[in-house]
């Protein structure tokens, strides 16, 4: 294996030199730039990335911390920050909490310690006064509590949508389907608004909340259960995430209700899921790619040392499918 001395040697240059073309320090001649990458490229030399750091303090690493890759919203999540990242010369870290709060810790000081430029934080269990003390570069994804700017999607949007739409086609009796609300989420406006929409215009609506386990679980079913034995006369849905509308959908189907004469579904999120699905399920979808863009030219400016918002909303925008 080729090592920078051999680069040296076979360019005609110090190791300095070498280690200087690497870093891009310093005046250096177009010929001596290029009399070392020809020697790197004919020896297959590749620069180790931890040696350049040393160099320069930066690996033009990413971090991005995420409760789960096995739900599709979070998988989503993280090929659209890969791409942004890629995009800009940085590579992504990712890591995964599984729901586990002293793992989200460790996952946190895993990304410290690979010197990381900059983190995104896509969860929810660390505190505030942690987050604050990162001495790292960050913004969190869908948390306004965290104490770091946000990035959010316009869920407030989200949620008057969906219930001037229902509305609009008939719904009187509705129930929304929410996630956990003691967990500070952003998500927890979209319900607030839909709800608010509801009331102003005359329009019944319960909330069932789903525990944190059955999000861990993406199993809803019991809770959906126990909706339609409850509800046998409701025809409108507005479940916070595609997965819980699947689920909707499935149950309905099981009980014999057709969709959409009988009741209707919308989801929120539009993972690629809800193109699939039979029917094609009606959702508000999220611009996983804007938050991804947003969430790196706001990181990118705090290394630059600029002030950056406390918080920042994405658009969202309504997929009428045949749910509805």
């Amino acid at each position: 294996m080729a090592t920078i001395k051999d680069v040296a040697s076979k360019a005609g240059v110090s190791i300095t030199t070498v280690s200087r073309v690497m870093n891009d320090r310093g005046p250096l001649s177009e010929a001596t730039k290029k009399a070392v990458h020809d020697a790197m490229e004919e020896l297959g030399y590749f620069p180790n990335d931890v040696a350049r750091a040393l160099g320069k303090n930066s690996l033009n690493i990413m971090g991005l911390i995420v409760p789960t890759i096995k739900h599709p919203f979070f998988g989503e999540l993280v090929h659209a920050c890969e791409d942004e990242t890629y995009r800009r010369g940085y590579k992504l870290m990712v890591v995964a909490s599984d729901y586990n709060e002293e793992k989200e810790k460790r996952c946190m000081d895993i990304l410290r310690r690979n010197m990381v430029d900059g983190i995104f934080y896509a969860s929810h269990f660390l505190s505030r006064e942690f987050l604050e003390e990162l001495r790292v570069p960050a913004v969190t994804l869908n948390n306004e509590f965290s104490g770091l700017p946000v990035i959010h999607s316009d869920d407030v949007q989200g949620g008057y949508m969906t219930a001037r739409h229902l509305i609009g086609k008939g719904c009187k009796r509705m129930v929304h389907i929410s996630g956990q609300q003691d967990l500070h989420l952003s998500a927890d406006a979209r319900m607030t608004a839909f709800i608010k929409e509801c009331e102003r215009q005359g329009v019944a609506c319960k909330v069932y909340s789903a525990s944190e386990q059955m999000l861990w679980d993406m199993e809803y079913m019991p809770l959906i259960n126990r909706i339609f034995m409850e509800n046998p006369d409701m025809d409108g849905i507005f479940a916070s995430s595609d997965i819980i509308a699947a689920q909707c959908i499935q149950m309905a189907g099981t009980l014999g209700y057709r969709i959409p004469e009988d009741i209707k579904i919308v989801g929120y999120d539009d993972i690629c899921l809800s193109r699939l699905l039979y029917p094609p399920l009606t959702t508000v979808h999220q611009d996983i790619k804007g938050l991804a863009k947003t969430a790196m030219d706001t990181v990118e400016e705090l290394i630059e040392g600029k002030q950056v918002p406390e918080s920042q909303v994405v658009s969202v925008s309504f997929v009428e499918r045949k749910t509805t």
